[in-house]
C-alpha cells in the first residue's frame, strides 16, 4: 500500500552554497528551520528585493526502512523557487527550472537502509529565459522551499494517473452524469488486475463497482452515476471516489481523489454552469504574504480563499501562475471558481523559455485536473504580444491533456489573434468617469467567449489610510466595472485587479515596494472597495457606510454625500434617534447591478420639521436651502439665493439662526456629540444595523482567524488583527498606534515583534513551534490595556 510521510521539519539551511557542503548532514552556519521556509524574511516594505536573491543549501536526513526499499520511492517537491539542484546521499539526482511547479525526483535506485541525506541547491535569482523572468515583473517571486516536501512510497505497479471528468446526454436525468476516467498505471506487468470503483458521499457509500478488463499502462472508463447532486458556487456538493486495483482479492494500490459533478462553459451569451447563466464576479490574487513571501502553510492558502468568498466573488484568478494545491481544495470546498493560468508576465523568450511554458502547462493540467473549481486553463503569458507559432503549440497541448475545459490567454491588446477558447481581456478602459468597460466588440475580432480578466488596479492605487474621498473613489470605480460587466450579456464576467496589496519590484508600486492594488491591504484587511463586492452577494445582509461621517475630515466642513454598501432594499437614518429619512439604492446610476450602493447626500431630512422650530413648509424649504449650500457654498444658483434673501427680509431667519443651523446641520458642531444610526431593510424588515459618531471611547482589539492550531505535516500559522475601534465598532482610520507581541513557548512571531498599526489596523502573523498545549497571544500598548489571545495547539502523534 502506498505512504505519503511529510518531510517538512528538521531541516538545516545555510544561507549560502559551496560544493564542500555535499555530503555534509549539517553544514557551516545551518540553522534548523521548518518547511515552507523564506530564504530571506523581508520588512513590510522599503527593502532591496535582491536581499533575497541568492544561492542557499537545504539539507535534511531521512530513514529509509528496509520495508520500503521494496518499493518505488519518491520525492515531491510541491513548489521550490527558482531553480532546485536535488542531491541524494551526494548524487546529483535532477534540475529542475520554475518556482510555481510541483515535480518529484525518483530515489528508488538510489535509496539505502537506514539514514540518507537529501541536499536541495536553491538558487532564486530572477533567470531570464525562466518563466516568469526576462523583464521587469511587477511583482515579487520571493524564495525558497517555500511549499511542502513528501517522501511518497508506492507498490511496484502504482496508479500513476488518475483523471476525472463528466459528461451529460439528451437521454439523462438531471441527477445521472457519465463519469469518465483515465487511469494510468506504472509497470503494470502480466498480473490478473481488476479495478474497483468505489464513490463516497461523505461516510456513505453511493456506488460500487468493479471492471474486470486487462489493465494497459493506459486505461478509459465511463460508468453512468444516478441521484447525484451537482457542485455549484451556492451548493458545492462534493464526493471522494476511490479506485483500487486487485490482483486475485489483494489490494495492490488505492488512490482517492475528491470530485464535483458540474458543466462549464464559456459562450458568446455568457459563462454556463451546469447550464444556467453565472455573471462571474471575482479579484485576482497574488500568493505573497508580508515579511515571508510565499513561504506560508495550509491554513493561510485556505483564509484566502474564504476571504474571497466572503467578499463576494465567485471566481478567481491565480495571477500570474499556477498556486496551492490546499488554495484550490478549499475553492473545491467553498464553491470559488478558478481560472489558472501559466508563470509569466508579458515577457516571451528564447526556445529554453518556451519548452519550460510547454512543461509548465503540462504540470498545472497533471496536478490539478480534477479540481472542480478550475473552469479554465490560461496558456498564454500574461499581457505578452502575439505569437501564433507558440500559442498554438500550448492551445494544442492543454487540448490534449485535458479535453474538457476551454482554453483562455489574457492579453491586454485590441484585436488580438485568438487561438484560445476564451477572449480573456485586461481591460483598463475605465478612469472613473466614463463606462465601466470598453465595448467587447471594440476589443475582440469576432463574436467570440469573453471574460475580463483585470479592471482598475494601478488605474487608481489606493491605500487604506488614503483620504476617504478616494478611499470611497476607489469602490466605486469596481462597482462601475461590475455595472458595465453586467449590462453586456455576452461578457461572461469581470475579475478585478486585485485582491490585495503586495510586493513589488522597485519599478512599480510607490517606491516603498508596494503596490496599492488591492481591495484588501497585504495583511488581508479589507478596504472600502471589499465591502461594495461583499454588498453585490445575498449570503447574509450587510451594510457599510464609507465614511466615518465626520464633517471635519473635510474641506470646509462639508460632509460629502454619504456612500452606503449594502444588500438591502433600502436603509433608514436616525441622527440621535431622530428619525431623517429613509433612501434606496440608486438604480438610475447602477441600473445592472443586483444591489446598488446607496447616496445619502441629506442628512437633515425631516429634521427640521420634527423640531417644529419652524412651520413645516418653511423647514422644508430650509432644508433644501442648507443641502445647496453644503453642495455649492456661496456659489448657490440664484433659485435658492433669492428665497434666503426672502426669509432673511421677512425676519423668519435670522443670522444666528443660519449660524446655528450651518452649525447643527452642515458642520455637525452642536454641543452634544452626534450619533448616527442605519438601519437595513429587506421586505419591509428591519435585518441589519450600524452606527457612526463622535469617538469617546476607544478601544484596542485583537481577532484570531482561529483558536485552534494543528502541529502536524508541517507547522500551523494564525493571522491575528489588531485594530484601534470606538464604541460603534468602526475603524479609527488614522491611528499609528505602536504595540509590542509577545507568546508563550508555543508560538512565534512572523515578522517584528515591535508593530504599530497602519490605517488603524494591521495583522499579525504567529506559527507554532512544536509544543502542544494552551498557546498564548500578548498584545501591550503604552495607552491600552493588554490583550490576550488563547489557541489550543494540537500536535500530531509521533511528531518530535
Amino acid at each position: 500500500m502506498r505512504q505519503r510521510i511529510p518531510l517538512n521539519f528538521d531541516w538545516w539551511f545555510t544561507p549560502d552554497f559551496s560544493s564542500d557542503y555535499i555530503g555534509q548532514t549539517q553544514p557551516q552556519n545551518s540553522e534548523l528551520i521548518a518547511i515552507p521556509h523564506t530564504m530571506k524574511e523581508l520588512p513590510y516594505h522599503y527593502f532591496d528585493e535582491e536581499t533575497y536573491q541568492y544561492i542557499g543549501t537545504y539539507t535534511k536526513t531521512i530513514l529509509i526502512t528496509e520495508e520500503m526499499l521494496n518499493q518505488r520511492l519518491f520525492i515531491r517537491f510541491e513548489a521550490v523557487m527558482n531553480v532546485a539542484k536535488i542531491y541524494w546521499n551526494k548524487e546529483l539526482l535532477m534540475i529542475h527550472e520554475g518556482g510555481y511547479t510541483p515535480f518529484q525526483v525518483d530515489i528508488t535506485n538510489q535509496a539505502k537502509e537506514g539514514d540518507n541525506l537529501l541536499q536541495v541547491i536553491v538558487d532564486s535569482t530572477e533567470i531570464k529565459e525562466i518563466p516568469p523572468f526576462g523583464n521587469l515583473v511587477d511583482y515579487l517571486a520571493f524564495s525558497g522551499i517555500y511549499r511542502e516536501v513528501t517522501l511518497l512510497v508506492y507498490p511496484k505497479t502504482y496508479i500513476q494517473t488518475l483523471q476525472v471528468s463528466y459528461e451529460e446526454g439528451s437521454y439523462l436525468l438531471l441527477d445521472e452524469m457519465i463519469l469518465q476516467f483515465r487511469l494510468g498505471l506504472e509497470n503494470p506487468s502480466k498480473a490478473d488486475f481488476d479495478v474497483l470503483i468505489r464513490i463516497y458521499d461523505g461516510e456513505r457509500e453511493v456506488l460500487n463497482h468493479r471492471f474486470d478488463e486487462v489493465i494497459q499502462e493506459e486505461n478509459y472508463y465511463n460508468l453512468l452515476v444516478t441521484k447525484i447532486e451537482r457542485w455549484s458556487v451556492d451548493a458545492p456538493k462534493l464526493y471522494t471516489l476511490e479506485v483500487c486495483i486487485l490482483n486475485q482479492e489483494e489490494v495492490w494500490d488505492t488512490q482517492r481523489t475528491t470530485i464535483g459533478f458540474r458543466t462549464a462553459s464559456f459562450t458568446t451569451e455568457g459563462f454556463l454552469l451546469n447550464n444556467q447563466p453565472l455573471k462571474l464576479i471575482g479579484l485576482n490574487r497574488h500568493q505573497s504574504y508580508p515579511y515571508v513571501g510565499y513561504a506560508m502553510p495550509k491554513s493561510m492558502q485556505e483564509l484566502d480563499a474564504d476571504l474571497l468568498k466572503q467578499y463576494g466573488c465567485n471566481i478567481v484568478r491565480t495571477s500570474h501562475y499556477m498556486q496551492s494545491e490546499h488554495f484550490l481544495r478549499r475553492c473545491d470546498e467553498i464553491g470559488l471558481l478558478v481560472l489558472e493560468e501559466i508563470p509569466g508576465w508579458q515577457y516571451i523568450g528564447d526556445e529554453h523559455f518556451k519548452e519550460l511554458t510547454y512543461q509548465n502547462i503540462e504540470a498545472m493540467i497533471q496536478a490539478h485536473f480534477n479540481h472542480p473549481s478550475i473552469v479554465t486553463w490560461g496558456v498564454r503569458i500574461n499581457e505578452s504580444i502575439d505569437d501564433h507559432d507558440f500559442y498554438q503549440k500550448t492551445n494544442e497541448l492543454a487540448r490534449e491533456l485535458d479535453p474538457t475545459r476551454q482554453t483562455c490567454g489574457i492579453r491586454n491588446q485590441k484585436k488580438s489573434e485568438l487561438l484560445e477558447d476564451i477572449y480573456t481581456y485586461n481591460d483598463f478602459y475605465h478612469n472613473g468617469y466614463n463606462q465601466g468597460l470598453e465595448a467587447p466588440d471594440k476589443v475582440t475580432k469576432g463574436y467570440v467567449p469573453y471574460l475580463v480578466t483585470e479592471h482598475n488596479g494601478h488605474m487608481f492605487p489606493t491605500k487604506k489610510f488614503d483620504t476617504e474621498e478616494r478611499r470611497v473613489d476607489h469602490a466605486l470605480r469596481h462597482l462601475n466595472v461590475l455595472d458595465s460587466a453586467f449590462s453586456y450579456k455576452r461578457v461572461s464576467g469581470a475579475i478585478g485587479w486585485c485582491m490585495a496589496d503586495y510586493n513589488t519590484h522597485i519599478q512599480f508600486g510607490s517606491n516603498d515596494r508596494i503596490c496599492y492594488h488591492g481591495v484588501m491591504d497585504m495583511f488581508r484587511i479589507p478596504k472600502y472597495a471589499s465591502y461594495a463586492y461583499q454588498s453585490q452577494t445575498n449570503q447574509e445582509p450587510m451594510i457599510y457606510v464609507a465614511s466615518n461621517m465626520m464633517s471635519g475630515d473635510h474641506s470646509e466642513f462639508k460632509l460629502p454625500e454619504v456612500v452606503v454598501f449594502t444588500n438591502c432594499d433600502s436603509v433608514k437614518l436616525y441622527k440621535n434617534d431622530s428619525f431623517v429619512g429613509e433612501y434606496y439604492p440608486e438604480e438610475s446610476l447602477y441600473p445592472n447591478l443586483p444591489h446598488p450602493p446607496i447616496f445619502i447626500d441629506d442628512l437633515i431630512g425631516n429634521l427640521l420639521v420634527e423640531q417644529g422650530i419652524f412651520p413645516q413648509k418653511q423647514a422644508k424649504t430650509i432644508t433644501r436651502l442648507l443641502n445647496s449650500f453644503k453642495q455649492n457654498g456661496f456659489n448657490m444658483p440664484l433659485k435658492d439665493k433669492i428665497p434666503f434673501g426672502l426669509m432673511m427680509a421677512r425676519k423668519k431667519l435670522t443670522y444666528p439662526q443660519i449660524f446655528q443651523l450651518f452649525e447643527e446641520h452642515i458642520a455637525l458642531q452642536s454641543n452634544a456629540p452626534v450619533i448616527w444610526k442605519l438601519e437595513g431593510y429587506i421586505d419591509e424588515e428591519l435585518v441589519v444595523s450600524t452606527s457612526r459618531g463622535h469617538t469617546k471611547n476607544l478601544w484596542l482589539s485583537a481577532t484570531s482567524n482561529t483558536d485552534v492550531l494543528y502541529h502536524d505535516e508541517t507547522y500551523d500559522v494564525a493571522r491575528i488583527v489588531v485594530e484601534l475601534k470606538d464604541e460603534y465598532g468602526s475603524e479609527s482610520t488614522y491611528s499609528n498606534l505602536a504595540f509590542r507581541v509577545s507568546t508563550s513557548k508555543h508560538l512565534e512571531v512572523i515578522g517584528p515583534s515591535n508593530l504599530s498599526l497602519i490605517g488603524g489596523s494591521v495583522g499579525v502573523y504567529v506559527k507554532t513551534t512544536g509544543l502542544d498545549g494552551e498557546a498564548t497571544l500578548t498584545i501591550q500598548s503604552d495607552l491600552y490595556p493588554d490583550i490576550m489571545i488563547s489557541f489550543n495547539v494540537i500536535k500530531e502523534k509521533g511528531l518530535k
